[in-house]
C-alpha cells in the first residue's frame, strides 16, 4: 500500500519521519522550504548567509525530530530554529546584523533612488522601495514583518521572539508606521533623508 504524503500532516509526517520514512521528511522539506528560504532572504540580505542557514536549519531539524513536540505549528518550531541560527551567527559575527543602508544607496543612480513626484512607478519600483524600506527596519520589527507575510500569528512570533503578543503587536504597529512614511517621502521625492 503506497502512501500519499502530500494529504498528511506534519504532525503525521513527523511520527514517520521519526520512525526512519525519508519520503515523510522529503514531504515535510518541499511544504515548507519556499517559505522558510523566502523568510531568511528577506531577513539576511546576503544570499550565500541565507543558503548556509537554510541548509543549517534542516539538518537540525533533522537531528532534533524526536525533540518537536506537537503543540503549535510545526512551521513556528522550524522557523523559530532557523531565527535562532540566524542570532547565534550575529553573536559571533556582529556584521552579519549591520544592515548597510548606505552601500544600497550608493549603488542606485540619483534619479531611480528620489523619482519625481508627479511620474508614476512602475510594480517593480515599488516592489524594490518596499525591500529598501523593510530592509531599513529595525531587526525586530523587521522579522515581524516578515513572520506575518509567512501567516504566522501574532501569539506565534510573540512566542518566536521571547516576548508578549502585546510588544509583537507594537512592533508590527512600528514597523508598519515606518514603511508608510517611507513610500509617503518617495512619493514625495524626499527619500535621501533615510
Amino acid at each position: 500500500m503506497s502512501v500519499n504524503y502530500e494529504s498528511l500532516e506534519d504532525k503525521q509526517l513527523i511520527k514517520l519521519f521519526s520512525r526512519g520514512d525519508e519520503n515523510a521528511f522529503e514531504s515535510l522539506y518541499f511544504r515548507y522550504r519556499k517559505n522558510l528560504y523566502g523568510f531568511l532572504n528577506n531577513m539576511i540580505n546576503d544570499q550565500s548567509t541565507a543558503d548556509e542557514i537554510f541548509e543549517d536549519t534542516w539538518l537540525k531539524v533533522i537531528n532534533n525530530i524526536d525533540k518537536y513536540r506537537d503543540d503549535g505549528k510545526f512551521s513556528a518550531w522550524l522557523f523559530k530554529i532557523a531565527r535562532n541560527i540566524f542570532y547565534d551567527r550575529c553573536r559571533q559575527k556582529k556584521a552579519l546584523c549591520e544592515v548597510e543602508f548606505d552601500d544600497v544607496i550608493m549603488d542606485e543612480t540619483e534619479s531611480s533612488i528620489c523619482p519625481e513626484p508627479d511620474r508614476s512607478m512602475s510594480a517593480e519600483e515599488l516592489g524594490k522601495y518596499i525591500t529598501l524600506g523593510i530592509n531599513s527596519l529595525p531587526d525586530e520589527q523587521k522579522e515581524v514583518f516578515l513572520l506575518r507575510q509567512q501567516d504566522f500569528s501574532f501569539k506565534e512570533i510573540s512566542e518566536m521572539q521571547n516576548c508578549s503578543i502585546n510588544t509583537a503587536l507594537s512592533r508590527m504597529q512600528y514597523a508598519m508606521k515606518f514603511l508608510r512614511n517611507f513610500l509617503s517621502s518617495i512619493d514625495n521625492g524626499e527619500l535621501a533623508k533615510y
